[in-house]
């Protein structure tokens, strides 16, 4: 059986649009469903956002279900500046930052754990079927957002990473100790050089006045309404490719 899962409500809905018979299951923290994709039984499962809840949920569901395998999808910011909005990254490797108490800033950062996922080099074929760009490539795992350019071209240089994301890590950290399978899409929904989230993003290196008066200084209607319109753009990309990848279930094209 297939779990699917996502921090998001609206990066959920992709995929459970493309079930039938969807219905919620009864239990209580975590949020559940249970349908059918083709003829295969399949579970999606929201998680909400950030590393420690996305692990809490993931573990809580793996109590009263069993899956084979967890795909997991969703979007994620672009650290390599090649890539743009709306393209698909297959994950290759997770990796969970922490930052340095002794020494604030986002080029202290430490490495938490790696986790290799399961591979599905064909993605690259389905995006194309579906008129999407894709690559495969690295994603870090932040507990923060990270929206300044800055930061993310700093991270990008010490860990050639290609997208970070909130959630990845985490859901491959509780796969592993279970034994199931993990793979994961991701989809640019900010790429490098993007700046509307920065006053959402940590910085570490100052402190709680400075970071309010940031975030109180942006225009928030703007920031709002350039974030809807990416996150558009990339669910409206992602359904795309999901109802091609996810179509080829029965196949098993997705289990290779």
């Amino acid at each position: 059986m297939l779990m699917i899962a996502a921090a998001l409500d609206e990066e959920l809905e992709t995929a459970r649009s493309l079930c039938v018979h969807v219905e919620k299951m009864a239990f209580d923290r975590v949020k559940l469903w249970k349908g059918l994709l083709g003829d295969e039984p399949v579970v999606l499962m929201r998680a909400g956002v950030g590393p420690r809840k996305s692990a809490e949920r993931l573990m809580e569901a793996l109590q009263v279900v069993q899956p084979s395998q967890i795909l997991v999808v969703g979007y994620g910011g672009a650290l390599a500046p090649a890539l743009k909005l709306g393209c698909i990254v297959g994950i290759v490797k997770a990796t969970a930052l922490r930052l340095n108490d002794r020494s604030p800033g986002w080029d202290h950062c430490e490495v938490e754990g790696e986790y290799a996922l399961k591979s599905n080099t064909s993605m690259i074929k389905i995006a194309e079927a579906a008129g999407l760009s894709a690559c495969m490539g690295d994603t870090l795992t932040s507990a923060h957002v990270l929206g300044n350019p800055v930061h993310k071209q700093l991270l990008h240089e010490r860990f050639s990473a290609a997208v970070v994301d909130m959630e990845t890590a985490a859901f491959a950290r509780v796969a592993g100790l279970k034994g199931i399978p993990l793979s994961c899409i991701r989809v640019i929904s900010d790429e490098a050089a993007d700046s509307f989230l920065a006053p959402f993003s940590y910085d570490p290196s100052a402190g709680i006045p400075a970071r309010t008066k940031q975030l109180l200084g942006t225009g928030m209607v703007e920031t709002y309404r350039e974030w809807k319109t990416h996150s558009s753009i990339a669910k409206d990309c992602l359904s795309r490719f999901l109802s091609k990848q996810l179509s080829l279930t029965s196949s098993l094209e997705i289990r290779e």
